[in-house]
């Protein structure tokens, strides 16, 4: 999010800008309005994301208008639905993008999945991982691969299911168990996978099943870490926050209303890699 923050005339620039223009130092706009001296520094170099009433603080203290502050949260809600594509987030290579997840994963409570189409990360074998991270090259025409260390960053992210002080929710549509995505025998491996999680203590499972009625359309696939939503896309992931992600946390309360679970969700699996042709 930083470099959302952080781009050419975004949001930290503008918040120095009009504190510039006020002839006011950090430490002076930090005393207006009651703040430590250090949260202005990270404000403006886009180290902390400012909330709605830091922004009406920080125009104020400048002597700016309504109007002033009204552009501030409107780049605040642009920056909330930022959009970072893939071939810039992975630049860098698909290992650093891996390692940001497994923080976002490390930092959250609560970990949600809703798939239409793949395995979450958090549930991949190596060996699928490696299929999907392979894909992403190829796609994106990626100047780095490095996709062994990418793998075994994602890999790394699993040992955090064994935090009990964390919950996990997976929903998966039952496509999800029947696209070939990769080769029959890694399939298969992906499939027993899965079965090893049904019944965990702080994980709930469940699958979207075809052929019954379904009063929420499954749309898109979507994650949620605790209070944030990211939408991921061939090009790129867009993240949602405040009114937008509440929206998707309803989304998947609705859909876990029609989901099955425990044994029930077994049987889907197991009967789904019966039916795999070698």
């Amino acid at each position: 999010m930083e470099e959302w923050l952080t781009q050419p005339e975004g949001l930290a620039d503008r918040l120095r800008a009009l504190r510039t223009q006020a002839g006011l130092s950090g430490k002076e706009l930090a005393e207006a309005n009651g703040w430590a001296p250090s949260k202005v520094s990270r404000l403006e170099n886009g180290r902390q994301m400012p909330a709605p009433a830091d922004l009406y603080a920080w125009a104020r203290a400048c002597g700016a208008d309504d109007t002033a502050a009204q552009d501030l949260l409107r780049m605040l809600g642009e920056v909330h639905a930022a959009h970072r594509s893939f071939r810039r987030r992975m630049r860098q290579g698909q290992a650093a993008v891996q390692d940001s997840y497994n923080q976002l994963v490390a930092e959250s409570r609560l970990i949600r999945h809703f798939e239409t189409v793949y395995v979450p990360g958090l549930l991949q074998t190596a060996d699928y991982a490696r299929r999907l991270l392979t894909e992403m090259v190829e796609l994106h025409n990626l100047d780095i691969a490095d996709v062994d260390t990418a793998v075994a960053t994602r890999m790394q992210r699993q040992q955090l299911l064994y935090d009990t002080t964390k919950r996990f929710e997976f929903l998966l549509a039952e496509p999800v168990l029947r696209w070939l995505l990769a080769s029959p025998e890694v399939m298969r491996g992906q499939l027993d996978r899965l079965q090893t999680v049904v019944g965990v203590q702080n994980i709930r499972f469940g699958i979207l099943p075809l052929g019954v009625p379904l009063a929420t359309t499954p749309q898109n696939s979507f994650q949620m870490y605790d209070d944030v939503a990211i939408v991921e896309t061939f090009v790129g992931e867009t993240t949602y926050r405040d009114d937008e992600a509440a929206t998707y946390t309803r989304a998947i309360e609705r859909l876990w209303t029609e989901a099955v679970t425990g044994e029930d969700a077994r049987r889907l699996i197991v009967r789904a890699a019966q039916e795999i042709q070698s």
